[in-house]
C-alpha cells in the first residue's frame, strides 16, 4: 500500500491532469497515432466502388458472387513514457523545476492512452535506465506510473539518452509511440540510436527548458554549480559579451538536436518549465493530422 502522503500526492497530480486530458484526447490524440496494424473483420459482397485489391477470389470463386475481406484498425497501441531524471532536470528559475513539468506531461499521456484503451508503461533514465515498468492497463497501473514519475529518485546524475533508448528497443516488441522527455543539456552524439528507433517506433522528442536558460538578467557576480558534474565556478552576468557566446552556444547544441530531428523524420514537442503543456502536445497533433492528410 502506498502511504497516504504519497497517496494524496499521486491523487493530486491525477485530478490536476484530469482536464489536460480532456484536451489532449479532444485535441486529436485517437487520430495521429496509429494502431499496430489491421486485423481481419469479415467478409461481404463487393459493391461498386469497393477496392478492387480486397477482393477474396476464393470466396468468390466457390459462391460465384465476388466478395471482399474486410478489415478494421487494429488501435490497441503500446505507449512509453521515456524521462530524463538527471540532476539538470531538477533546475527550475521560477516556482516549478522541468522536471515537475515533465512529469505533467508524462501523467497526462499516459492517462490519455488509458483512456484509448492504450497499454502505456514508464522508462526513467540518467546516463543508465534506473526504472522500467512495462506498458499495462488499468487504473491501479496508471497511479502506480504517476507515483513514479512524481517520486522516484534517480541514482546518477548526468544523461546519457543512448542506454535508454538501447533497453526500450530491446523491450518493445511492438511498434510503439515513445515520448522521449529531456532537456537536451549536455547529450552525447546520438544520431545512430535515434535513427534506429525512430524506424522501428513512433519517437517524439520531447524537450523541456526553463527560461534562464534562453536570457539571463544583468545581477552582477552569481556562483553556479554544475548539477550533472558538481563543478563550481563564478560567472559574470555584466559581461555582455561572455552572456551571448554562452547563449549562442546553447542554442547551436540545440539547433543540432532540431535538425537532426528534422532529417530523421522525429516529430518534437518543445516544453517550458511552468507553462502548460496542452498548447505545444495540441499543436503537434494539428500538424500530424495536417501532415496525414495530405498523404492520404
Amino acid at each position: 500500500m502506498l502511504p497516504k502522503e504519497l497517496l494524496r500526492e499521486v491523487r493530486k497530480i491525477e485530478i490536476k491532469t484530469r482536464h489536460l486530458v480532456d484536451s489532449v484526447y479532444a485535441g486529436g490524440y485517437r487520430s495521429v497515432f496509429k494502431g499496430r496494424g489491421i486485423e481481419f473483420s469479415g467478409i461481404r459482397k463487393y459493391y461498386r466502388g469497393d477496392e478492387y485489391r480486397s477482393i477474396d477470389w476464393k470466396v468468390s470463386a466457390r459462391t460465384g458472387d465476388l466478395h471482399i475481406r474486410e478489415h478494421i484498425e487494429e488501435r490497441e497501441l503500446q505507449v512509453m513514457i521515456a524521462l530524463d531524471l538527471s540532476a539538470s532536470m531538477a533546475f527550475g528559475s521560477d516556482v516549478r523545476e522541468k522536471r515537475e513539468t515533465a512529469v505533467e506531461f508524462g501523467a497526462a499521456m499516459a492517462m490519455a492512452a488509458a483512456r484509448n484503451n492504450d497499454r502505456v508503461g514508464v522508462c526513467l533514465f540518467t546516463d543508465t535506465v534506473e526504472k522500467y515498468i512495462p506498458p499495462a492497463k488499468g487504473k491501479t497501473h496508471i497511479l502506480r506510473l504517476i507515483r513514479e514519475l512524481l517520486f522516484f529518485v534517480p541514482k546518477g546524475k548526468s544523461s546519457d539518452i543512448r542506454p535508454a533508448l538501447s533497453f526500450i528497443g530491446h523491450s518493445l516488441g511492438n511498434r510503439s509511440v515513445i515520448f522521449l522527455v529531456t532537456d537536451c543539456i549536455d547529450l552525447p552524439p546520438l544520431e545512430r540510436e535515434l535513427k534506429i528507433t525512430s524506424a522501428k517506433h513512433d519517437l517524439i522528442m520531447v524537450t523541456v527548458r526553463d527560461p534562464r536558460e534562453e536570457t539571463v538578467p544583468d545581477v552582477g557576480l552569481i556562483e553556479i554549480e554544475d548539477p550533472e558534474t558538481g563543478e563550481e565556478f563564478v560567472w559574470d552576468t555584466g559581461n555582455k559579451d561572455a552572456v551571448k557566446c554562452f547563449f549562442t552556444e546553447e542554442e547551436e547544441r540545440r539547433a543540432v538536436v532540431s535538425e537532426m530531428c528534422g532529417r530523421l523524420g522525429i516529430d518534437r514537442i518543445q516544453l517550458h518549465a511552468g507553462k502548460s503543456v496542452i498548447r505545444p502536445i495540441c499543436q503537434l497533433f494539428a500538424e500530424r493530422e495536417k501532415r496525414f492528410s495530405a498523404n492520404k
